[in-house]
């Protein structure tokens, strides 16, 4: 829609899932009528709030099942090149479900600092679809990114509620009511402009998660990271205790530690990794295992490859990890 006065401006952002799709014989798939349904769903919101808005589409959308490494700072690129130009009130951006929360982690650090607030939303239904939550959500979307400060950080609006992006998972499969934080968002004294260069890599660090399980052995660890990722994160039992005792094991993360950097979090929905509450948890620290505090694995993979992205290495990095930049961690 083109700009037609100084009323406040809301770019949004369509980057593909459930909300741009339509039912087929084969199950939900993109709608290629979606560009005008979100015209019409868009302009419904915005006129009677006395706004202006205009629409970006990522081309192709993508399913975010398929989300990468990639995926995350590409949208974020965007956003930054249009706010430069448009100078909006608010940022709304549509994404599907299945990687919500970890893209919209992702961004809370790669948009600290833009001078406009940035809310993430999408739906559990396709945008034509009776009874469904399409619109209520984008309309939440719209109104929270018109009603936040510039500096708010960023958000999801999803389900009737406004979380923060930076400790939000998903946890419901069908509902409705799909996310929810349940770690509350800290002070974050320190920017993330402070602690890291703004400076990108051009090829974006892969990071990948290990869960540990009573049936795990170090061969399974092994196997995690001979696809030579950049980063790792360890799903830690309760406060950071790992099965060590089992054959191998200790070795198998003395090599993880050495081939990069490994991150440990709880596997639990509230609560951190304290490391000193165990002895079990000794050979963690010994292979030099980074504290994630109470981070969310959304969080913890976020924050990893971004500052893996921004050259932070060695000392630099467990330094970086370990501030609260944008509300991650208590």
């Amino acid at each position: 829609m083109p700009l037609t006065s100084d009323r406040p401006t809301v770019l949004l952002f369509a980057t593909g899932g459930t909300i741009g799709m339509r039912r087929t014989e084969r199950g939900l798939a993109p709608d290629p009528d979606f560009p005008m349904a979100l015209e019409i769903m868009t302009s419904g919101i915005c006129e009677p709030l006395g706004i202006d808005y205009r629409i970006n589409h990522l081309t192709p959308p993508i399913d975010s099942a398929n989300a990468d490494a990639d995926t995350a700072p590409r949208i974020a690129a965007a956003v930054r090149a249009r706010v430069r130009t448009a100078r909006p009130r608010g940022v709304v951006i549509l994404h599907g479900t299945d990687t919500l929360a970890y893209t919209a982690a992702r961004l809370a650090f790669e948009l600290d600092g833009l001078g406009s607030p940035v809310v993430i939303t999408g739906s559990m239904e396709p945008h034509g679809a009776p009874g469904g939550d399409a619109a209520a959500n984008l309309r939440l979307a719209v109104r929270a990114a018109l009603r936040a400060s510039g500096s708010a950080p960023v958000a999801i609006a999803f389900g009737g509620e406004l979380l923060p992006a930076v400790r939000a998972t998903k946890h419901q499969a069908a509902e409705f009511e799909a996310f929810r934080a349940s770690r509350p968002i800290e002070a974050h004294p320190v920017r993330v402009a402070e602690a890291v260069s703004d400076e990108a890599s051009r090829i974006p660090a892969r990071v990948i998660s290990f869960r540990f399980v009573p049936g795990v052995t170090a061969d399974d660890l092994r196997a995690a990271i001979g696809g030579r990722p950049d980063g790792l994160v360890l799903e830690c039992y309760g406060t950071g205790t790992a099965p060590t005792a089992r054959p191998g094991m200790v070795d198998a993360l003395r090599e993880a530690c050495a081939a990069m950097p490994v991150v440990a979090v709880t596997q639990c929905d509230t609560g951190g990794i304290d490391f000193s509450r165990y002895a079990a948890a000794d050979p963690l620290t010994a292979c030099g295992v980074i504290d994630g505090g109470d981070m969310t694995l959304e969080a913890a993979l976020a924050k990893l490859g971004f500052a893996l992205d921004r050259g932070a290495r060695g000392d630099a990095l467990r330094a970086v990890m370990g501030l609260n930049l944008v509300g991650e961690r208590g």
